[in-house]
């Protein structure tokens, strides 16, 4: 059984790896109570005395949409990368939380290619994770996750996603500000590819691509699905100007069988009515 070391312990997709795969592998979740990975010295002391197959890099600073940042955000996301990679030659894989995010938000983000990097994100979570990509093309044992939205059961009410079911639940409207295309990719899915790098990696794999299924869908589009009464969605600004969404074939070509958007809609609100 492989054994899996998975960072910030305390989020949303730490939980989620550990809950649904620790049948399968044997997995130490690590938070801030354990040792904090801005600490060089305790990295080094921890991992210095403890052997693991993959490191799940999961712990990162910022991010959170219309929240003030700082260069703090950069510092710390940086350090805690460059503290794991200091070990990285103990781990057959690495797999690393990257963001749409850099491909600069303050872009029309829209079916970007994993090499569109055209311009440097001018926030700096943004900047961090393109910092932190280049740095780990120094490693072939990283691979770059690029994630968009992962959307889950547990995740919180303000979500879009939730957000939705909850208007469908309740029979009230949901407010879309801003009509753009938008990448969300399901819980299950996000785990098969978790778990078919596990068990799967090898140079022929790609090192870097986006968490994005082929087809794209509108917010509104997407929020017509959950609640199928256009009467409940209100759109105030419809021009589709600040897209946020990846090109989705190098992981389609992977063939893992993901069951794509409208599939986990279905499956997430059956869970969310039971």
């Amino acid at each position: 059984m492989k054994s899996i070391l998975i960072t910030g312990g305390n989020g949303n997709l730490a939980k989620m790896i550990k809950t649904q795969l620790s049948s399968e592998f044997h997995i130490t979740s690590i938070t801030r109570n354990d040792f904090d990975i801005l600490d060089t010295k305790a990295v080094s002391k921890y991992l210095s005395s403890n052997n693991f197959d993959v490191l799940i890099h999961t712990a990162i600073s910022g991010g959170r949409r219309g929240k003030e940042e700082t260069g703090e955000v950069v510092y710390q996301n940086l350090l805690m990368f460059e503290n794991m990679m200091m070990f990285s030659h103990k781990f057959q894989l690495i797999i690393n939380f990257d963001s749409g995010a850099i491909y600069d938000r303050s872009t029309d983000i829209y079916c970007k290619k994993e090499t569109d990097l055209l311009s440097v994100p001018t926030d700096y979570y943004g900047f961090s994770k393109y910092l932190i990509y280049k740095r780990s093309l120094q490693h072939k044992n990283v691979v770059n996750f690029r994630i968009f939205n992962i959307f889950h059961l547990n995740e919180e009410p303000n979500r879009f996603i939730k957000s939705c079911l909850l208007a469908k639940k309740n029979g009230t409207n949901i407010t879309i500000f801003q009509d753009k295309f938008f990448d969300f990719m399901y819980e299950d899915d996000f785990i098969r590819i978790v778990r078919h790098y596990i068990n799967n990696f090898s140079n022929n794999l790609p090192k870097t691509f986006n968490l994005s299924y082929t087809n794209k869908y509108k917010l509104s589009e997407i929020a017509l699905m959950i609640i199928n009464n256009k009467d409940q969605i209100e759109i105030i600004d419809g021009s589709c100007s600040n897209n946020y969404c990846g090109d989705g074939n190098m992981l389609d070509n992977l063939c893992i069988g993901l069951n794509g958007l409208e599939s986990g809609l279905k499956k997430y609100e059956e869970l969310f009515l039971s």
